[in-house]
Parts: C-alpha cells; sequence; structure tokens
C-alpha cells in the first residue's frame, strides 16, 4: 500500500509529460496546417490580385496603342508592373484571323492576317493584348474577353456597315519590363477589305462573309462577333472558330404571337394577369368568332413564372403553346400557369437578324428621289389649327416643321411623297388629323425627326391602297390618340427611334385584320404604359416587329396580331393577346431580301512593342 502510494506522483509525471508531448505535436501540426493553408490562400489571393491589376494596365495599354495604331500618337509608354513571380512577352506568332468573301461577281477574296500579342503569364493565367483588344485566359481551355477589340457595326447615318480596324504586333522584342514603348510600325496601316479585287457594296444575297479566328481566347472572340453582328459561330476546335456574317436576309413567317428573341429570362413576376388566344382574320373580326388555341409564346432563354417581381403573377393562361430554353417556375407557384397545348424546351433558336438595314435601305430610297430640288411644292414649314385643310397632292419638300392642332387635318392624297425635313406634332383635345388618303394611289411620308400625337389627335390611312410612313427618329402617342388604317388598307411604319406609347392609345387596323398594320422599329426601346382601368388600357392591332429593341409593358392592354421583340419587361402587366393564325403565312419586309452587312471594312495597324 505504502509503495503504491510512493508510485502515485511518478505515474502521474509520466502522465503529463506526455500530455505535454501531444499537445505540442498536435499545436505543431495545427500550426503547420494553417500556414500551409494559409499560404495557399494568400498565394492564391495574390495570384487574383495580380491578374485584375494586369488586366488594368493591359486595358491601358490597349489605350496607348490605339492612339498609336490610328494615328493620333508617333510613340506612347505604358507601365504594367508585372511582378517578380510572371512574365511579358512579346509573341508575333500568337493567333491569326482570315476573313473570306465569295459569291459575288469577282469570285473568292481570301486573306489571313497575323495578330501577335502581348501576352502576360502567371500560374497557368494569362491576360493578352490582341487585335486590339484584351483578353483573358484561365489556363483551363476557356476564355473571356477583358476590353473589346476597335469595332463598329450597324451605324445609324447609312447602311449597315462592319468595320474592323486590327491592331497588329510587329517586330516586337520579345521579353518585356515593366515599362514598354509602342511606336508604329514601318508597315503603317493597310486596307485588307475592300481591295483591287473585291469591293462595296455586299448587297447581293448570294454573297457570304466568313471569318476565322485562331487564337488562344478564340471562343471569347466567337462569343464578342455574336453579340455585335447577330452572326452564325462554329467553333471549330479548342482554339478555332468561324464567323459566319449574313450580308442580307430574308425574315422568317410570323409563328408566334409573342417572340423573345434575345438571350434572356422572359421574366413574368411583374405579371398580374396574362391570358392569350387566337382568332383568324380571315373569318372576321376577333368579337365574332370562337377563340382558338393557337396563341404561341416564345422566349430565346428563361422563362421565369414569378422572378422579378416577387411574385406578383395571379394567372398566366396560353390556349396554345408555350416554348422556352428552360423553365424558373418555383415549387407551389405552378398553378398560376396554364398552357393549354405543349410546354416545350428548344435549345436551337435562331437569333432573327436586325432590322435595321431593312428600314435605312427603304428610307435612303426616299431620300434618293431628292425632293428638296425635285419636288414641285416647297415649304418652309406648315402650322395648321382652328378649322384649317390643307390637301398636299403632289411631291413635297418641308424643309421645316408640320404641326396640326384643334380641328385642322392635312391630308395627303393623289399618290404623293411629302419629306419633312423636321418633325410632325399632331396635338390637341379635339380632331386633329393626319388624314393620309390612298385611293388615288400609295403615299409615302418621310419624317426626319419626330412623330409626336397627344391629346386625341389622329393618323389614318384609308382609301384601299397602300401608305407608308417613315420616322427617323422616335415616335411618341399620348392620351386618347391614335394610329389607324381602314379595314382595305394597308399601313407600314418605319421607325429608327425609341417609341413611346402611353395612355389609352390605339394603334390598330380596322376589322382586326392585323396584316394591314406593321410597325418596324430599330431603336432601342419601347415603352408601353396602359392604365389601370378597363377602360383606360393600350389597343394594339397590328405586327410590332422589333427584334433589335427591348420593350417594356406596363399595366392594362390588349394585343392583336403578333409582337416580336428581343427582350420583355412587365410593370404590373394586365395582358390579353389574341394571335391572328392569319399571319402564319405572312414575312416581314414581305418576304424581301434585306441587308444584314452591305459595307465591310476591313484594316490592319501595326505597332512595335518593346521594353522602354
Amino acid at each position: 500500500m505504502e509503495r503504491g502510494e510512493r508510485g502515485a506522483p511518478t505515474e502521474r509525471a509520466q502522465s503529463e509529460v506526455l500530455g505535454t508531448v501531444l499537445l505540442l505535436g498536435l499545436t505543431v501540426a495545427v500550426v503547420g496546417t494553417t500556414v500551409a493553408l494559409g499560404g495557399a490562400a494568400l498565394d492564391d489571393a495574390q495570384r487574383t490580385a495580380d491578374l485584375q491589376r494586369v488586366e488594368g494596365a493591359m486595358t491601358q495599354l490597349d489605350s496607348k496603342a490605339s492612339l498609336v495604331a490610328h494615328g493620333g500618337s508617333p510613340s506612347q509608354r505604358v507601365r504594367v508592373d508585372v511582378g517578380r513571380s510572371a512574365g511579358l512577352r512579346v509573341d508575333e506568332g500568337a493567333g491569326w484571323l482570315r476573313i473570306e468573301v465569295s459569291g459575288g461577281e469577282n469570285g473568292t477574296y481570301a486573306n489571313r492576317i497575323a495578330l501577335g500579342a502581348i501576352v502576360y503569364e502567371r500560374g497557368g493565367s494569362t491576360v493578352a493584348y490582341q487585335g486590339g483588344g484584351v483578353w483573358r485566359s484561365n489556363g483551363d481551355g476557356g476564355s473571356e474577353m477583358v476590353s473589346p477589340p476597335e469595332f463598329h457595326y450597324r451605324g445609324t447615318d447609312g447602311p449597315e456597315t462592319l468595320t474592323l480596324p486590327l491592331v497588329t504586333i510587329e517586330n516586337g522584342s520579345g521579353r518585356l519590363g515593366d515599362t514598354v514603348r509602342i511606336t508604329e510600325s514601318a508597315s503603317g496601316a493597310a486596307s485588307v477589305f475592300p481591295n483591287a479585287d473585291y469591293g462595296n457594296p455586299l448587297s447581293d444575297s448570294n454573297v457570304t462573309v466568313e471569318i476565322t479566328v485562331q487564337s488562344e481566347y478564340a471562343d471569347a472572340w466567337g462569343r464578342f462577333f455574336e453579340s455585335r453582328t447577330n452572326a452564325a459561330v462554329a467553333e471549330l476546335d479548342d482554339d478555332r472558330v468561324r464567323i459566319l456574317l449574313r450580308t442580307a436576309t430574308v425574315h422568317p413567317t410570323l409563328s408566334a404571337s409573342v417572340s423573345a428573341t434575345g438571350r434572356s429570362e422572359l421574366q413574368m413576376g411583374d405579371v398580374d394577369w396574362l391570358y392569350a388566344d387566337s382568332y383568324n382574320s380571315s373569318n372576321g373580326t376577333y368579337g365574332s368568332q370562337t377563340p382558338g388555341d393557337g396563341a404561341s409564346i416564345q422566349t430565346r432563354g428563361d422563362f421565369a413564372l414569378t422572378k422579378g417581381g416577387g411574385g406578383n403573377t395571379e394567372t398566366v393562361r396560353i390556349r396554345g403553346n408555350l416554348t422556352a430554353e428552360s423553365y424558373n417556375i418555383p415549387p407551389g407557384q405552378s398553378a398560376k400557369l396554364n398552357v393549354s397545348g405543349e410546354r416545350r424546351i428548344e435549345t436551337a433558336f435562331d437569333q432573327l437578324a436586325p432590322v435595321e438595314g431593312g428600314i435605312r435601305q427603304r428610307i435612303d430610297g426616299v431620300r434618293e428621289r431628292n425632293l428638296a430640288d425635285n419636288a414641285p411644292n416647297q415649304s418652309t414649314g406648315i402650322d395648321l389649327s382652328g378649322d384649317e385643310t390643307l390637301t398636299i397632292d403632289e411631291n413635297t419638300y418641308v424643309d421645316g416643321d408640320v404641326s396640326v392642332s384643334e380641328r385642322a387635318t392635312l391630308r395627303v392624297t393623289d399618290g404623293a411623297t411629302i419629306h419633312v425635313a423636321g418633325s410632325v406634332t399632331v396635338e390637341g383635345d379635339e380632331t386633329a388629323t393626319l388624314d393620309v388618303e390612298t385611293g388615288s394611289g400609295n403615299v409615302t411620308v418621310l419624317v426626319d425627326e419626330g412623330l409626336d400625337l397627344s391629346g386625341s389627335a389622329s393618323v389614318r390611312a384609308s382609301g384601299g391602297g397602300r401608305a407608308e410612313l417613315y420616322v427617323d427618329d422616335s415616335i411618341t402617342v399620348q392620351g386618347t390618340a391614335s394610329i389607324a388604317t381602314a379595314e382595305n388598307t394597308r399601313l407600314d411604319i418605319y421607325n429608327t427611334g425609341d417609341i413611346d406609347l402611353n395612355g389609352q392609345v390605339t394603334v390598330a387596323a380596322d376589322g382586326d385584320v392585323a396584316s394591314n398594320l406593321w410597325l418596324y422599329s430599330s431603336g432601342d426601346e419601347v415603352e408601353m404604359a396602359g392604365g389601370e382601368d378597363d377602360g383606360d388600357r393600350i389597343r394594339f392591332t397590328g405586327v410590332f416587329y422589333a427584334p433589335q429593341s427591348d420593350v417594356e409593358l406596363e399595366d392594362g392592354m390588349t394585343i392583336k396580331g403578333s409582337f416580336t421583340f428581343r427582350r420583355f419587361s412587365f410593370d404590373d402587366g394586365d395582358i390579353e393577346i389574341h394571335y391572328d393564325e392569319a399571319l402564319r403565312t405572312h414575312q416581314p419586309f414581305d418576304g424581301e431580301t434585306v441587308p444584314v452587312v452591305s459595307y465591310l471594312h476591313v484594316s490592319t495597324h501595326g505597332v512595335v512593342v518593346e521594353s522602354d
């Protein structure tokens, strides 16, 4: 017993020593692991920070190189500050761009352009200046654009034009230091297209333009061209893409009640109520027949039932088909969506070609008649009020604005063309009217600036012929104003600016014959805001074709015909859509070929990059 009592302290001492050793060992292991993990995290953070810093420096280098390449300065210096753990170099063999134009009278023209690059590399990731843009690759086979190259498309002052001035890297010094000097190369600037063998315009529908890019950043190049030109892009392999530009196109038939052509979400969260069905104007008005199940809603993107508005949607009922690339319908919300036909998933939507070329082509056709010099009737402006009526029955050039107010009427008839080198305003709470009468010949009206209708004013086409209204600017219709066409008369409206329909306005073809009224727009934004009461709804009957435009639909409206836009958004929408099945055989621009790329300008601008 005593021996046990004497041994107890010894055993306790041994336990304490062992515990201390174990604790120290665990501490060392934890500290070692923490240091290792912390070091790795610190290294990742440092690498990310370095890449972000160099992206900014490369963007500055892009700006400086552009000044030299395009003649703004003979030389420029820029500090990149690459650091010790990375490399900055000139790679003259980094990538090429090949352009081929074929199908025209002069056969085929092809040229391959060496791009070169200034490349920053750290830990498998690269940031490069190539072709006039800044690109990034993370070493996993993917790439992204940091800053776009010089690129211009869809000019607003003439036909569709694509301009691509490529900055090429020539005769560089290889490895670079923290500061580089950029000077113009001996080759300077050179035109690639047009040239002595092949020129503009590319208006023949048989002409094709094919651009192939070979680069570590090829997929990012492809996405860039696709977003800017609506081109068809095909990935040939990991570092090569082919871009096919359409010089002309024919728009497809109108098979949808509503179509969103841009890759986006069709967010229904700000739609309180939406109902879609169909009728056939060949059989009479919508109200004279039993509604059908021929509606079609489609979006080149995600159909999001309640997203965007916090779940305000009460009911979305589609008597027909709903087509989207994907669906976002939260749990418990599916009862709000009622589709009588098929709910389809489609991943191969064709992105519609822009309409700007077709609109511009037609506006230029009127301008080329040069009414300023040739029209028998010349005016410095028109101002009508009270009970005044002015009839224009011969070609007329108005060098100023047109104003029609109160009960006044401006009548255009007898096949006349009128060119207004200003704006047209029709306003007042009475019966101010722009009357387009086509019984004795088709009538054309070109307005260089905006068209503004307010109060109870109206634009009306009648007479059984065809009227064309061109507005090379914005269109605003407010209050209870209206644009209408008689049941036997065709009205085509072409617009290049934004459109605002606000209030209890009407834009409609009589008799619900949607094919008698076509509204084409290449403007960026369309705003349609009806009233909250049923009697204050916007009423549209016709075809609204604007695949380049974004539209917002607010409050109440009734749509008969077909709507095509790039993107839709809603604000407390209370929307009825009645698709006119007679449109299934109709094509925008009457099925005519319209230009997409009419003029192509490609040039090279060589620069030399060296350590300073």
